[in-house]
């Protein structure tokens, strides 16, 4: 045994000695760190002997060593990593317990293994001791093993019944190893067994434990009353703590409805803790007008259970009759008819300070005070409406009214021509638009929506002859083009950049010259050729062609290319207007309908029905469609026209 050791200690040496050269300073990346340990730790072992076993895990080769001794012989003293290490015990010739500990090592680390031999039994007096590891007697529900080593100066007896645990012996001598075999408990109620090893005057007591089954537990950390919106939700998350495996959970849906609301899957918390569990669920929208109730019970394998309840509403509605209302100075009460389906909380913002005030709300709608505007500046002021008791998964539905009080405007009501059209069923005075030579084209818009690139905005014209419109492949879609047909014209400086922003729009021309205007200024000159004059007297019979195509406001070609917003004040001149004139008090409201030249001027300020009128002398009234789309080929609409009350200047 010297020997070896020496042997090991000077290869070791030699070995580090001719390690040491120039690359000493070097660091191996690669050099694994010593590692070792071994399973068991330790051993006991009965006073009439017997073998015990270590299994060995190391980052290499392994030696043991341990004090010589007449009781142990280990089945190895060197190894790699995984060797199992039998040790074979003698009986105990003594009557004290013996312990016995060994070192595995592996490189620089070291792992210890004792090994207990418990006495001899006394042979003098009587003796009856039990030896078995601490808490060994108290199990899981799972049942299993529970092993006990007798030290007797005779023989003995065991006594006791139990019909959940069957001992591998009932009787025996010193040194025997009983073996109790515990069954598995598969009820929530703790039990025991009791026994008593006996030997002449001598009785030890012993008691075997067994845990009750934890019973399955569930519980939504989530909310477990839920209030949905009416949108769909493809995965729908409840969050759960639960000692139930996920794959386990099932869930049970009762609903009047059915169908709306399915059970998808279960799967461990991200980041969550060992019992944290997210189950989902798949919802349907919700297109009716009243809300749908469920009731989820969700279960484990045996009877945990935890109830979730959940209401999807419909789609929240607060619809006041009109969103923005225009009050001439008058003191007056404002009545607002509201249509809603939720309850809601009426706010005024602070621009209504002293002159208009929320009385009360019942059936019939909200109701306001207005006092009278004294100064003639006009004044506004918000009324938002906003829903009470938001779905859980949705903010507050809002809506703003608008109040305006001012001297009456020029302007009372606008068209919106979002997927509309005006268009001439017949000309009672075409020639006054035709042979245009010098002109003028003018309106008032107001974009309310943006669009997409290279999308096509209409204002007024003829398609391929003579249009007035916004956008085009490679023109932004809120850049203003005059589309000839020698060619378009358009410039940078032309954007109408602003949403629910009022412009005045005109293109005056010669024979010679394009001029284009915005709010009045003059910002872009261009060449044309305008030999003959262009005609816009074009009426529309009921279907186009590239031969034949017809006058337009709001339309062109394609139901794709309306306009995105408001119009008013659409104007055709047979003469090319001055800035002067363009800049003139009011001119961007209003004109005279008699002023020369005026050959169509088309307010778009009926109000009602879908015939728009021609104030100017021409007579040349236009008919309005709504829901302008293409079907079979056609692009048709449904008669009619979109007005807005509106207030202006």
């Amino acid at each position: 045994m010297k020997i070896s050791k020496i042997f090991l200690f000077t290869a070791a040496a030699l070995a580090l000695c001719g390690a040491c050269d120039d690359s000493d300073d070097k660091v191996d990346p690669s050099t694994t760190e010593d590692k070792i340990s071994v399973s068991p730790m330790e051993g006991v072992v009965g006073s009439k002997g017997g073998d015990v076993s270590a299994m060995v895990t190391s980052s290499g080769a392994w030696t043991l060593e341990g004090a010589e001794n007449a009781y142990v012989l280990p089945s190895a003293v060197k190894g790699k990593d995984g060797d199992i290490v039998a040790f074979t015990v003698k009986a105990n010739d003594k009557e004290e317990d013996q312990v016995f500990t060994y070192t595995f090592t592996c490189g620089k680390k070291t792992a210890s293994f004792k090994i207990t031999l418990k006495k001899k039994a006394s042979e003098t007096e009587e003796q009856l001791e039990l030896f078995y590891a601490d808490g060994a007697n108290i199990l899981s529900c799972e049942g299993g093993k529970v092993t006990v080593l007798v030290t007797s100066s005779g023989a003995w007896t065991l006594e006791g019944e139990s019909d959940f645990v069957t001992p591998s012996a009932t009787s025996g001598e010193d040194g025997a190893e009983i073996v109790f075999e515990v069954d598995p408990n598969e009820t929530e109620e703790e039990r025991s067994a009791n026994y008593v090893f006996k030997m002449g005057s001598k009785e030890v007591e012993f008691q075997i434990v067994e845990k009750g089954e934890t019973g399955e537990t569930i519980e939504i950390t989530s909310k477990s009353e839920m209030r949905l919106a009416y949108t769909a939700v493809e995965r729908l998350a409840v969050e759960l703590t639960t000692n139930v495996n996920y794959r386990n959970l099932t869930a049970e849906i009762v609903s009047e409805t059915e169908g709306w609301l399915t059970y998808t899957i279960a799967r461990p918390t991200e980041g969550g803790a060992e019992t944290d569990v997210t189950a989902y669920f798949s919802m349907a929208q919700n297109d009716g007008e009243t809300p749908r109730e469920a009731t989820v019970t969700i279960k484990g394998v045996k009877n945990g259970t935890a109830v979730l309840k959940v209401t999807q509403l419909p789609k929240s509605k607060i619809e006041p009759e009109k969103l923005a209302y225009f009050l001439d100075v008058e003191a007056q009460t404002l009545d607002i008819p509201v249509t809603a389906n939720v309850e809601f909380d009426v706010t005024v913002s602070e621009g209504a300070t002293g002159w208009f005030t929320y009385n009360n709300a019942d059936d019939s709608g909200l109701h306001f005070t207005v006092e009278a505007l004294v100064n003639g500046s006009a004044r506004s002021c918000d009324v938002v409406l906003t829903e009470k008791n938001a779905p859980d998964n949705s903010e507050a539905l809002t809506v703003n009214i608008n109040i305006t009080q001012k001297p009456k405007g020029l302007i009372e009501c606008v068209a919106d021509m979002r997927r509309s059209r005006c268009y001439f069923p017949f000309l009672k005075n075409g020639g006054a638009l035709n042979s245009l030579k010098n002109g003028t084209m003018e309106a008032l818009v107001n974009i309310q929506e943006t669009r997409v690139s290279g999308s096509l905005s209409t204002i007024m014209g003829v398609e391929g002859k003579f249009l007035l419109r916004l956008g085009d492949v490679n023109v932004p879609w809120n850049q203003i083009q005059l589309a000839m047909q020698g060619g378009n014209r358009t410039d940078t400086k032309l954007k109408l950049s602003k949403l629910d922003r009022w412009y005045h729009v005109a293109v005056t021309w010669d024979d010679t010259f394009a001029y284009f205007y915005i709010d009045g200024e003059l910002l872009y000159r261009t060449g044309i050729s305008n030999y003959s004059g262009f005609n816009l007297g074009v009426a529309y019979g009921g279907s186009e062609s590239d031969y034949n195509r017809a006058f337009w406001i709001g339309y062109a070609y394609n139901a794709d290319r309306f306009f995105p917003g408001y119009m008013a004040e659409v104007r055709v001149w047979n003469r090319t207007l001055t800035k002067e004139e363009i800049n003139a008090e009011n001119h961007f409201y209003s004109v005279p309908v008699d002023s020369e030249g005026l050959v169509g001027y088309w307010k778009l300020n009926d109000g009602a029905g879908h015939i728009i009128k021609d104030h100017s002398p021409s007579g040349n009234n236009m008919l309005g469609e709504i829901n302008v789309h293409s079907s079979g080929g056609q692009q048709i609409g449904d008669p009619g026209m979109n007005w807005v009350e509106m207030s202006l200047p």
